[in-house]
């Protein structure tokens, strides 16, 4: 199947997944469900933004330099969190800190680098307007004024709004889970240390950690052999939204990731896609939930999952953008490209220059590791391409891309809601 097909297709299947309150120190990173409006100003009531001395403004007039007005200074002081009931009368000034609510009457504050005192009396040459000094109700937000859109990633900024409300829990849409099994009988988990020709499971990890920063809930069902009954075993009881296995996707007499899917009664949709790598890739659905075979080599699986993987995330958390947000760049060095399919292409972004430069990976004589441990980056040849120059604009995105991140790529439009109970 054609990848945007594929890719159109697995998105389609899903619908944003239900709504829960949670307690805003947990709320980092999730997306909004609905949307928040403030119920009140901030501040409540007229504030000092700085030390000094509060006082009426009508009280300076006609204050200048040789013709001084002289007002009577108050022994108290108004600090923040603590109000003072007694109006300030006509003619005093009171010393005040910043963030103290005015007393009554007040309306301006005298800044300390502006203060002369000759004895009881603060002797002031000029004169203050009504609001000088001051924080006025609803400067900072006005009750009623729309803050954020449901559908928006909670950033540390906008929780910040939210917690200045007071609120304390807040609706976000639930976190899909997904379950990963890694297959294959030369597969080993971490930390075993049996002898032989295996290889340590770092795909179904990686994947694992892709989903936590796409939002998702990971949760790893090991290692098993490549036989169906024992695959179709693993994953007949698994709760998930989502069910990723690694492995078994060829065409080989071990493969047999198809056959413990119709064990289970899945239902096909996608049996290879035109996308190296990660040609061997399959899709299917039981009731609600959605199954998914990759490679066995982690670096497909990854392609595979930025492309059908972060979509379906995205949409299942609520989000209208669901591919993580492109990069423009040029290109360093030529790229010659055989026809039919799409091809997943690493490289290096180079962030420090305008326009930011991909050069793709020189894998030729190195391990697979040194070159995929500085390529975050990849683009996407489209079937029709043959050869793409040096020096042409292109799309880059990023393997490892936190959905975190993507408010600063693309600010959210602000929002129409209302605080949660």
């Amino acid at each position: 199947m054609d990848l945007t097909e594929a890719r159109q297709l697995a998105s389609g299947l899903m619908a944003p997944l239900g709504i829960e309150l949670v307690r805003i120190e947990d709320a980092l990173g999730r997306v909004l469900a609905k949307r928040i409006v403030a119920d009140r100003n901030l501040p409540g009531e007229s504030r000092s933004r700085l030390d000094g001395f509060a006082l009426r403004s009508g009280d300076t007039l006609g204050a200048a330099p040789g013709a001084p007005v002289l007002l009577r200074i108050t022994p108290d002081r108004i600090a923040a969190g603590h109000a003072r009931a007694m109006a300030i009368r006509s003619g005093e000034a009171i010393r005040i800190l910043t963030g103290a609510p005015l007393p009554p009457f007040a309306d301006a504050v005298v800044p300390q680098e502006e203060i002369s005192v000759q004895g009881t009396n603060l002797c002031l040459e000029r004169a203050y307007a009504r609001g000088s000094g001051v924080t006025l109700p609803g400067d900072e937000v006005r009750e009623g004024e729309f803050l954020i859109a449901g559908g928006n990633i909670l950033t540390p900024a906008r929780l910040a709004l939210v917690a200045a409300l007071g609120c304390d829990r807040i609706a976000v849409y639930r976190q899909p889970r997904v379950a990963l099994l890694a297959t294959g009988d030369e597969v080993r988990p971490l930390g075993a240390v049996e002898e032989g020709p295996f290889t340590y499971c770092n795909n179904m990890h990686l994947l694992a950690w892709l989903t936590q920063l796409q939002g998702g809930k990971p949760g790893r069902l090991g290692v098993v052999r490549d036989e169906p009954r024992i695959i179709a075993d693993r994953l007949q009881e698994v709760a998930a939204d989502l069910v990723i296995t690694t492995g078994g996707m060829g065409k080989g007499d071990k493969d047999y990731i198809l056959d413990a899917w119709k064990r289970l009664g899945v239902r096909v949709l996608v049996k290879g896609i035109n996308l190296t790598p990660g040609k061997n890739t399959a899709l299917g659905v039981r009731g609600q939930q959605v199954f998914l075979g990759v490679s066995g080599n982690p670096w497909a699986a990854q392609i595979v999952f930025a492309e059908l993987v972060v979509p379906m995330l995205r949409r299942w958390q609520g989000l209208k953008e669901l591919r993580n947000p492109p990069i423009q760049a040029r290109l360093k060095q030529s790229l010659k490209h055989k026809p039919g399919f799409y091809k997943a292409v690493r490289g290096i972004l180079n962030l420090e220059t305008a326009p930011p430069w991909f050069t793709p990976a020189e894998s030729k004589g190195a391990s697979v590791f040194s070159w995929v441990r500085d390529c975050f980056a990849y683009v996407i040849l489209e079937p029709h391409v043959v050869e793409i120059t040096a020096g042409s604009e292109l799309e880059v995105h990023l393997t490892d891309f936190p959905l975190l991140a993507s408010p600063l790529f693309k600010g959210g439009a602000p929002g129409m809601a209302s605080c949660p109970d």
